[in-house]
Formats: C-alpha cells, sequence, structure tokens
C-alpha cells in the first residue's frame, strides 16, 4: 500500500489534490505515479461530505478515472474500449503549466515593471438617447410577453444519488481479518456479502487483487463464472 501522509487542506479543485499529492511524491506526472496516488485522493473524498454537489461531482469523476488506472495496473491484459478523451495525465500536466504561468503573471504584477493599463480617454458618449418611433409601455409589454413564450421550459434535473466512499485499505483490512477467521480461506460471494453498492463491489475487487499483489494470497475459480476461492498465503 501507499505509505504517503497528506495533510489534508482546502484543494481548488481534484487537479489541484492530484498535483500535491504527486508533488509531495516527487515523482513525475505519468500512468503509474497517477494510479499510486489513488488511496490518499479517496481518503480526503472522505472529508468532502459537507461540499457543494457540483464540487463533489468534480472530485466523484476523477475518483473513477483512478480506479481504472489502479485497475490497469493491477491488470495489464485489462482492455478497456471507449472515448476517455483528454487523458487524466494530460489534464494534469495542462493544469500544472497553468499554475507556473498563473505564478510568473503575479510575480510581473507584484514587481512593478510589468502590468495593464486601462485607456486614457474615456469613450465617446452620445450627445443624445434617439428612441424607436413605436416605443411606448405597451410595446415593450408586448415585446416581453413575446419573448418569455419564446423560452423552452427549463428541463427537471434527474434524481440521482452519491455512493458512500468506499476506501479499499479499508476493504484489504476486512479481507485478512476474514481469512483469520474462516481457515484461512474464503469464497468471493462471502466476501460481498455486506456490499451494497456497484461501487463498493468494484472496490471489493480491487482488494482481492492487491492481496494477491503482495503476495498475501491466492485465487482459484474451477469454473468460467463460477465463484473464487480466496485462499491465505
Amino acid at each position: 500500500m501507499n505509505n504517503i501522509r497528506v495533510q489534508f487542506k482546502e484543494f481548488d479543485g481534484p487537479l489541484d489534490l492530484l498535483l500535491s499529492l504527486i508533488d509531495e511524491k516527487k515523482m513525475e506526472i505519468g500512468h503509474v505515479s497517477i494510479s499510486s496516488v489513488t488511496e490518499p485522493f479517496l481518503q480526503y473524498l472522505d472529508t468532502l461530505e459537507e461540499k457543494d454537489a457540483q464540487e463533489l461531482a468534480d472530485f466523484l469523476v476523477v475518483a473513477a478515472k483512478l480506479l481504472l488506472l489502479k485497475s490497469r495496473t493491477l491488470l495489464p491484459q485489462l482492455e478497456v474500449d471507449e472515448d476517455e478523451g483528454m487523458s487524466l495525465e494530460d489534464q494534469l500536466r495542462l493544469y500544472r503549466r497553468f499554475v507556473e504561468v498563473s505564478k510568473q503573471i503575479n510575480t510581473m504584477w507584484l514587481d512593478g515593471t510589468r502590468k495593464a493599463y486601462g485607456r486614457v480617454e474615456p469613450p465617446i458618449r452620445p450627445e443624445q438617447t434617439i428612441q424607436p418611433d413605436n416605443l411606448s409601455q405597451d410595446t415593450l409589454r408586448q415585446s416581453m410577453i413575446q419573448l418569455v413564450q419564446r423560452l423552452a421550459p427549463p428541463k427537471p434535473l434527474p434524481e440521482t444519488y452519491i455512493d458512500r466512499t468506499v476506501s479499499m485499505k479499508e476493504k484489504v483490512d476486512i479481507l485478512r481479518r476474514l481469512l483469520s477467521k474462516r481457515g484461512s480461506h474464503i469464497s468471493f460471494y462471502e466476501f460481498l456479502a455486506d456490499a451494497k453498492t456497484k461501487t463498493e463491489v468494484i472496490v471489493s475487487f480491487l482488494a482481492i487483487l492487491e492481496l494477491v499483489k503482495q503476495h498475501s494470497a491466492s485465487v482459484n475459480q474451477i469454473n468460467n463464472f463460477s465463484d473464487i476461492i480466496i485462499e491465505k498465503i
């Protein structure tokens, strides 16, 4: 598991948090470095329960991309055919560039040598206002009524809900305890007995892969789509 320790503070967004985690580990932006900070990113997500819904949604989108990158790191043969748009690596590099440029602009502004200037001459104002011949309170009222009638009513927002954030470290610890209590082996269905959301199922599966990667457990499946048996090593 990651040994990174983060002193959480307020971040401008998910990219700001990701860039801080990568810089703290003194790594270059890349597929491996991004996937390695998934756990502390999800830990920070636990602190956002009282945040604005839009801001929380931005963090959840990036968290989903991180989980996909993490699964690809654990399973290199995993292939997902989808149009992802700009990759997370490219977004981070572009964001880092904006941060660097903003610092340069701030330095130039504070040193007093380069600043923006407004126009010297005030704008030329017309001497008088020429009103339309048909301007009246009645024509304004009728125009406003026609404009409002042309506006389409706003569509109601679809109802949705946000899954509770599930920590992979928590799932790994639970699986270790279950393997110790149940005679060193457990089935995948038993491990998922308390899972309530699709997100929790995915994180549980990633926890199994993490234990296999650490050589702490092995898995066995007799037939395709049959139950997976997890055994403690």
